[in-house]
């Protein structure tokens, strides 16, 4: 028996380019996955909330002042978004005084928008359905978290504004 062949004699050699193919296969998995997710972020990002935190500061007053008169009014509003069996979305919104009688004759717009991509927003002009519950629908809508997003308007103002979050099956 040849005393190089046996197994106590055979050890694995590592050399200079052996070290370096295993250096170089770890840090590209890791530069690719890096790129991948990078590349991914950038490409599916669609914007910021606020455009300028400068302006959306100088606006605050008049937010704070919006809401305080919304507040004074009392009244209740209780949107709801449900999928139908065709797949579309049948958005309905419930508007009362203070006492509980109907609020008629209002103009209600309303708006589904992605929390994350606004490039999927969609906007509704709901109509009085029966006296207090205005109703639209919107087809074409992607399962997930939306926002729910009801205005009434007065006067060519926005008198009221509820922003409900709202999960599509």
């Amino acid at each position: 028996m040849n005393p190089e062949t046996t197994a106590d004699t055979q050890k694995p050699v590592l050399t200079g380019r052996k070290m370096f193919a295993i250096f170089a296969c770890f840090f590209g998995t890791i530069a690719t996955a890096d790129a991948f997710l990078i590349t991914s972020a950038v490409r599916t990002w669609s914007g910021t909330e606020a455009n300028s935190a400068y302006k959306a500061g100088q606006l605050y007053n008049s937010e704070l002042a919006r809401s305080q008169a919304q507040e004074a009014r009392g009244w209740r509003l209780d949107p709801v978004a449900l999928r139908e069996a065709d797949g579309s979305v049948r958005v309905s919104v419930e508007l009362r005084h203070r006492n509980g009688a109907p609020l008629t004759g209002e103009t209600v717009h309303a708006s589904l928008e992605r929390p994350t991509d606004k490039r999927g927003d969609r906007a509704l002009d709901l109509t009085e359905a029966e006296p207090g519950t205005y109703a639209a629908v919107a087809h074409d809508l992607a399962p997930g978290q939306w926002d729910l997003v009801v205005d009434v308007v007065q006067d060519g103002e926005r008198a009221y504004r509820r922003k409900t979050r709202v999960v599509l099956k």
